[in-house]
C-alpha cells in the first residue's frame, strides 16, 4: 500500500453561459459580460478527484491559470474538500490559447510531483477538449479521456478507466502519472459543508505562481499562440410553418404526405 497520491485537479473561470455574448468584430467572449463561475464539467472532475484520495490517501490540489479573481474557483474546489490550490497568475499568461496554456498547467502538475492530474471533458466558453490530452503530451504522461468511472489500482501505481466510446466502452489501466479528464455528468458533485466554506472564503489563501516561477515565461501568451479566430458569422433563425390537428390518424397522414 502506497501512502497516498498526490493529485491535482485542474478547474477554470469561465463566464457563465446564460449570460454569455462575444464581440462580432473580434470573435471573442466578453466576459465582463457574465457573471464568472467555476466551468461545470470541473465539478466533476473536482469530485472524482476527491473520491481517488478518499480511497487511496493523499492530497489534492486545485489548480488554474487566470486573473487574481480565479481565486474564487479555487475557493470553490477547496470547499469541495481540496487540501489546497495553486493559482497561476501573471501578465504574461494572458491571451494563451489551448497549446501555452496546457504548458504552463503541466509544468505546474510537475512542480507539484502529481501522480493523477484530473480536468474536466472541456470548458463551456472554448469546448476545444484539448487542455488535459496537451498536460499529458507536454509532460509525456499517460492519458485518460472521456472517463466515466474510475478505479485505482495503488498497489501498482496504475488508474483503470471506463472511457466513453462510439458504440459503448472500454476499460483502459494507465500507469502514474496520468491525466484524467471526467465526463461531464458522469457522477455527483458533494455539495460543500458549511464549515468548508466559511474556512475556503475567511481562512483560506491560494499559492500564488507566475509565469517566471515554472520557467514558462518566454513560452505563454498571445505570441505564442496558434489558434485565430477566422471570422464569425451569425446564422439567421429559419421560419417554420406550424399547423395544429385534431388527432392521431391526422399526424400521420401528414407525416406520410411530408415523406
Amino acid at each position: 500500500m502506497t501512502d497516498g497520491w498526490n493529485i491535482v485537479v485542474c478547474v477554470k473561470q469561465v463566464p457563465d453561459a446564460a449570460e454569455v455574448s462575444i464581440d462580432p468584430d473580434t470573435g471573442i467572449l466578453n466576459r465582463a459580460d457574465a457573471e464568472a463561475v467555476m466551468n461545470a464539467p470541473d465539478y466533476n472532475a473536482v469530485e472524482a478527484a476527491l473520491e481517488v484520495r478518499d480511497e487511496v490517501g493523499g492530497t489534492v490540489t486545485a489548480l488554474t491559470m487566470g486573473p487574481a479573481s480565479a481565486h474564487e474557483v479555487l475557493r470553490g474546489a477547496v470547499a469541495m474538500g481540496a487540501d489546497d490550490a495553486v493559482l497561476l497568475t501573471d501578465r504574461a499568461f494572458g491571451g494563451s490559447d489551448t497549446w501555452p496554456t496546457s504548458l504552463a498547467l503541466a509544468r505546474a502538475a510537475d512542480e507539484l510531483d502529481a501522480d493523477v492530474v484530473f480536468g474536466g471533458e472541456e470548458t463551456t466558453d472554448s469546448s476545444t477538449g484539448q487542455v488535459p490530452p496537451g498536460i499529458a503530451a507536454h509532460n509525456d504522461w499517460a492519458q485518460l479521456t472521456y472517463v466515466e468511472e474510475l478505479d485505482p489500482r495503488p498497489e501498482d501505481d496504475r488508474l483503470v478507466a471506463k472511457r466513453d466510446v462510439e458504440g459503448g466502452y472500454e476499460r483502459v489501466a494507465a500507469e502514474l502519472p496520468v491525466v484524467v479528464a471526467m465526463e461531464f455528468g458522469e457522477n455527483q458533485p458533494r455539495t460543500a459543508g458549511l464549515h468548508r466554506k466559511i474556512y475556503a472564503e475567511t481562512d483560506f489563501e491560494p499559492v500564488e505562481w507566475s509565469a517566471a516561477d515554472i520557467g514558462v515565461e518566454d513560452e505563454v501568451g498571445l505570441a505564442v499562440s496558434p489558434t485565430q479566430v477566422g471570422g464569425m458569422a451569425t446564422a439567421e433563425p429559419v421560419p417554420r410553418e406550424q399547423e395544429t390537428v385534431e388527432d392521431v390518424e391526422e399526424i400521420a397522414d401528414r407525416i406520410a404526405e411530408v415523406l
